[in-house]
């Protein structure tokens, strides 16, 4: 005869409860992952969030004008980064390189002018790998600008980029899509943000600089906004959501995936970027890459990410290549 109490069974867990565990533990398998591998799932997570956004960007086409796109991103996004303004608002819009903070404003201005209008009129693809030669014009402007040391190596590296964007915008050849000198043209605006932000960082908060590109665009846009307005449908307007809410969340995944990891062991993710725009192109807009965009794109990723690996151990700081306006 078993003379032992009965125990009560435990309640059931609640569904909070049953989240909050679940929450735990996944807390937990993160804090234990090594710290190259959350850069790396961050840096896919942010791959991710950008295809949503070109894509969506090349959803809505010309219906809505484009600098009417853009603000309205930028509100989203200035929205969802207040809780980074609000707490010293005063102090964000302090800045003692004013010339510098509208460069680089305008230069993410010209990027996103540039880059948006390209991602509507050619293949992702294609606007995604010559997106890539931001790094390659990083190089070169780093010589003038910065006056940073050049070797062979890089300089061999940056000489097979521009080939494989010659391969891809095929100028003067049967196929040839004036649409692709616009991605070029926002390549060279991505790579002026790259190094004015390199320079910014070192003396400005992330607060001030975010903020005072959002001024830029809004004082250079508003107006052409205002003028040509387009009221969006219902569908236009969850596509405009998803712009502002997926780019920022992809900047944010960017950003952190960077400094969780190491540049050079991040370096080589970057074709993922170019696989998942190239998935997310045949999809959705039955764009099948030719035999020159996937030879140009192999030259052109393969040595941004030769550069920023060889960049990494010479202990120099490169931004990796970005979607435009980033």
């Amino acid at each position: 005869m078993n003379d032992l109490p009965d125990i009560p069974p435990s309640p059931p867990l609640s569904l909070r409860d049953k989240l909050d565990k679940t929450r735990r533990r996944l807390n937990d398998w993160w804090d234990l992952c090594p710290p190259n591998l959350r850069g790396s799932l961050l840096l896919i997570s942010a791959f991710c969030a950008f295809g949503i956004m070109v894509t969506a960007i090349k959803a809505l086409g010309s219906s809505i004008p484009l600098p009417q796109l853009l603000v309205i991103r930028q509100v989203i996004m200035t929205c969802l980064l207040l809780p980074l303004f609000l707490p010293d608002i005063g102090g964000a819009l302090r800045t003692n390189h004013l010339s510098l903070q509208m460069l680089r404003g305008l230069c993410s201005l010209g990027s996103m002018l540039f880059g948006f209008t390209a991602i509507q009129h050619i293949p992702l693809a294609d606007a995604t790998a010559i997106g890539f030669g931001q790094i390659l014009f990083v190089t070169v402007l780093a010589v003038f600008i910065l006056k940073e040391k050049v070797g062979l190596h890089r300089w061999a590296a940056t000489a097979v980029g521009f080939m494989g964007i010659l391969i891809m915008v095929r100028p003067g050849q049967e196929g040839f899509d004036p649409y692709a000198i616009y991605a070029v043209i926002g390549a060279v605006f991505s790579s002026g943000i790259a190094i004015t932000v390199r320079i910014l960082s070192q003396k400005e908060r992330t607060a001030t600089i975010l903020l005072y590109q959002a001024i830029v665009l809004f004082a250079a846009l508003i107006v052409p906004t205002v003028l040509h307005w387009v009221w969006p449908t219902p569908q236009e307007w969850l596509l405009l959501l998803v712009v502002g809410v997926s780019g920022t969340a992809g900047q944010f995944f960017m950003t952190r995936g960077y400094q969780v990891g190491e540049a050079t062991a991040l370096a080589p993710l970057d074709f993922v970027r170019l696989i998942i725009n190239t998935i997310l192109g045949i999809i959705i807009f039955s764009e099948l890459p030719d035999e020159a965009t996937l030879a140009g794109a192999v030259l052109v990723v393969g040595s941004t990410i030769y550069t920023v690996r060889r960049n990494g151990k010479k202990g120099r700081k490169v931004p990796p290549p970005q979607p435009p306006g980033s």
